[in-house]
């Protein structure tokens, strides 16, 4: 395998949680605001650009900064609103992804092939259906949903939609799905008194076995042992 080389990487704000795992093999540049990005950009030119939020003002700034015009952008939140989502579809490479499914190693081998440009991000077309349907599952997360019912709700086939999406966010579309259910399925474990059911029912899983299948594999341990354990 291949030696990685340090790429350089710029946080817009302090609360990111890729900034402590990408710092450790990368050269970082962190900025609480965009108004200090372009004392950078004769100083440090980024392979990524990494933000927590990103107006459609800010997102024009950077792009008419002929150093970051071609730059990918990864706008990495907990929520998005519909404000942020429309901010972004004007614009090409520029990625959304939830906050804590950006932190998985899938993703984060994702960021490095962009940063490396073994990947490319979608033409403009295709990435607004699929940060459409992040913004979709970002909103609908706690019941239950197919392909189809996103697909219908952004405008294309399902099929199409799939293929789409894992070529631009680099994980499969359900992997992405679970990954942010078991997330609001371990904090309701930690945090209220539901029962495993309940919780399997609230954060969209089909049955609890599922729930408690999928939960095993991706944290290692079971439902129950979480809850015993907080």
């Amino acid at each position: 395998m291949a030696l990685w080389k340090p790429k350089k990487i710029i946080f817009i704000g302090t609360q990111s949680p890729l900034l402590k795992i990408l710092a450790k093999e990368n050269e970082t540049e962190v900025i609480s605001s965009i108004n200090f990005l372009e004392s950078l950009a004769m100083r440090f030119l980024p392979d990524l650009i990494i933000a927590d939020t990103l107006t459609s003002q800010d997102i024009m700034f950077i792009r008419k900064t002929e150093r970051f015009a071609f730059i990918p952008i990864l706008i990495a939140a907990e929520k998005f609103s519909e404000e942020e989502i429309e901010s972004a579809l004007s614009y090409s490479n520029i990625l959304l992804c939830n906050s804590f499914v950006c932190k998985q190693e899938i993703f984060i081998q994702h960021l490095k092939a962009i940063m490396t440009k073994s990947k490319k991000l979608s033409s403009a077309k295709t990435s607004i259906l699929v940060k459409k349907a992040v913004f979709y599952i970002d909103g609908n997360i706690s019941r239950k949903f197919s392909r189809k019912d996103i697909s219908n709700d952004i405008g294309t086939d399902q099929d199409y939609l799939t293929r789409i999406f894992h070529r631009e966010m680099g994980m499969n579309l359900w992997d992405y799905i679970n990954t942010l259910r078991l997330e609001e399925g371990k904090n309701l474990l930690v945090y209220t008194g539901l029962t495993v059911k309940e919780i399997a029912e609230r954060c969209g899983f089909t049955t609890e076995a599922y729930f408690c299948n999928c939960f095993r594999k991706h944290y290692g341990i079971s439902p129950g042992e979480i809850r015993n354990n907080r």
